[in-house]
């Protein structure tokens, strides 16, 4: 396994991995006609036109490969979030590692190497958005973040309720032996 910075060539496996984690992670949350929307199709297009602005951009994209087959990806960059900039200056926007391969520490690989990320670029602390109850939830607070707010969102017409996760010190994630590949 390896992880590394993604490239604009990486959009058709990103798409795959994205399709694959929401359909198998969110069937009891998201409503059916917006699971639906999520299609290999639709994505590999999205991927497509997104991923070369977001490298140039302010976000960070990692993908997680075996094989030369990515298998996982993971976004950070800045704080979008006006009510969490307050406290949280960096931004976890995403982290999916593909069913087939859940369980075996990727997903914590990827987290950690969005935070040294973040910590090398002067960000001292995270945050990450995700549903209330949702699997992901354990996940996060096995890596120690704290549960730090909460909100309403309306999906699809349906009221679902939405927590944020935060860390306050991304210098715990540095490695003292300057290692980052798996």
């Amino acid at each position: 396994m390896l992880i590394r910075k993604a490239t604009i060539d990486d959009w058709k496996g990103i798409s795959s991995v994205h399709v694959d984690c929401m359909h198998a992670a969110y069937q009891e949350i998201l409503p059916p006609d917006v699971l639906n929307k999520f299609t290999y199709t639709n994505r590999e297009t999205r991927w497509k036109n997104d991923l070369p602005n977001t490298i140039r951009g302010g976000t960070m994209n990692f993908v997680l490969e075996d094989d030369d087959k990515i298998v996982g990806f993971a976004l950070g960059g800045t704080m979008r979030d006006a009510r969490l900039r307050i406290r949280y200056t960096g931004e976890l926007y995403g982290i999916y590692v593909h069913p087939e391969v859940q369980g075996q520490g990727f997903g914590k690989k990827l987290f950690e190497r969005v935070a040294q990320h973040l910590a090398s670029i002067h960000h001292s602390s995270m945050a990450l958005w995700t549903f209330k109850n949702h699997q992901s939830c354990s996940f996060l607070e096995y890596l120690g973040g704290e549960e730090v707010y909460e909100k309403n969102t309306t999906v699809a017409g349906n009221e679902l309720k939405e927590c944020a996760y935060g860390w306050d010190d991304l210098k715990a994630f540095i490695p003292t032996d300057n290692s980052l590949n798996l």
